[in-house]
């Protein structure tokens, strides 16, 4: 948790501060989603997957020529298809990279793009005497200039199979905020319907609300505390997660009560359960706010 918290706060604060500059260079923003993203990334290494079943017989249907003959039944007499993969497909460990390395070199080498030295996944390029600035969370890119560029040289490469799906305007729905810059000179991160699925997958003894996510105790621990379940530790976990994605994004009041419960989240207690809940509490009375710069 403590490694992902890292990742959650470099990621999460370039993105404010690069909205923060569109926002005040009233910049022109778009945002783009690469189709079969992994696909367009040649793999660097052997990899084997087995198919099997339901799986390995769509594939016969897709080239039965040359894929029957390559057939094998496992023990239980289940057909076995083995294939080499080519591309990098989700679900493989280096997919993600394999894409970053893919675009970084593209928007690099071909279309002289900086990375900036702290965040690789942001790169910048003067055009028309103006900053034009992408920055991407895997396949998920946002793009900004005072006037649309770069976005068509993009599809040349990575809209070869199907389009690219391309969001312009002052609006943008982008890894589960909506990113307004519908007020001049400002920027708003809202994550409404975000805290609605929160709050309907919290526990139903966790019910009413809190002014505030913490209370003055926060910080104490009982090491002598009741453990709670196996299953409600796993809620607890999950929560904390995603309470956590919650604080970096657009509720930055959380960030406190949050940075607690990541250290408890492995071995929680009944009162590291009860000061989630309160978080949860405050949420509930408080689910329409919004970080504004």
């Amino acid at each position: 948790m403590q490694d992902e918290g890292r990742d959650l706060v470099t990621n999460s604060h370039n993105r404010s501060l690069v909205s923060h500059i569109d926002a005040e260079e009233e910049r022109d923003i778009a945002t783009v989603d690469t189709p079969g993203a992994f696909m367009h990334s040649d793999m660097d290494e052997l990899v084997h997957v087995r198919l099997s079943g339901p799986m390995a017989e769509l594939l016969v249907r897709v080239d039965p020529e040359k894929c029957r003959k390559h057939i094998v039944k496992d023990k239980k007499g289940n057909d076995v298809l083995y294939v080499e993969l080519k591309k990098a497909s989700c679900g493989a460990c280096q997919a993600a990279l394999l894409f970053w390395k893919n675009l970084s070199s593209y928007l690099v080498d071909e279309l002289g793009f900086t990375l900036n030295k702290y965040d690789k996944c942001v790169a910048n390029k003067v055009i028309n005497g103006k900053q034009c600035t992408i920055i991407w969370h895997v396949d998920d890119l946002k793009m900004s200039h005072v006037s649309p560029q770069v976005i068509e040289q993009l599809s040349e490469k990575h809209g070869k199979e199907a389009p690219l799906t391309v969001t312009r305007g002052r609006a943008h729905e982008h890894l589960g905020m909506t990113i307004d810059f519908s007020k001049k000179g400002k920027v708003k991160f809202i994550m409404n319907d975000y805290v609605e699925n929160l709050l309907s997958e919290a526990p139903k003894d966790v019910s009413g609300h809190a002014a505030t996510p913490a209370a003055h105790h926060l910080f104490s621990v009982n090491d002598k505390a009741a453990k709670i379940s196996d299953e409600d530790s796993e809620v607890c976990h999950y929560l904390t997660a995603k309470v956590l994605y919650l604080s970096k994004r657009a509720r930055p009041d959380l960030q406190t009560a949050v940075a607690f419960l990541c250290k408890r989240v492995k071995q929680p207690g009944v009162d590291d359960w009860k000061k989630l809940g309160r978080c949860v509490r405050h949420l509930r009375g408080s689910a329409d706010l919004f970080l504004t710069l």
